[in-house]
């Protein structure tokens, strides 16, 4: 069977399409969806797996638009950037982790 990944693009008029995209492995991914519209995006691989995600994430804006493919089925585009996590070593594993914090738009407030 062949991978899945995720892909995150940020709304940014594909500018710089290298900084604008990033790609993660399905199986480094887990989502997350908190009351009034939030959704956490919790990631787990080794170091390297992880680095071109975290500075995907790292250099996005306060609700800036970001669009999430999941394994080929089109960019969704109704989520907001809300905040990121340190990235840090994941005690359960050898790996590394950090959060991510996206807004539904439209989401009915707390």
């Amino acid at each position: 069977m062949d991978e899945s990944n995720i892909v995150f693009i940020r709304d940014t008029g594909m500018q710089n399409e290298e900084k604008d995209i990033t790609r993660i492995k399905e199986d480094y991914v887990k989502f997350v969806n908190r009351t009034g519209g939030v959704v956490e995006i919790n990631f787990r691989a080794p170091r390297e797996e992880l680095t071109d995600a975290y500075a995907f994430f790292s250099d996005a804006n306060d609700m800036e638009g970001i669009g999430i493919d999941i394994a080929d089925s089109g960019a969704r585009w109704n989520h907001y950037f809300r905040g990121i996590s340190p990235l840090a070593e994941d005690k359960e594993s050898s790996g590394y982790t950090f959060k991510v914090t996206l807004q539904v738009r439209d989401a009915a407030p707390l």
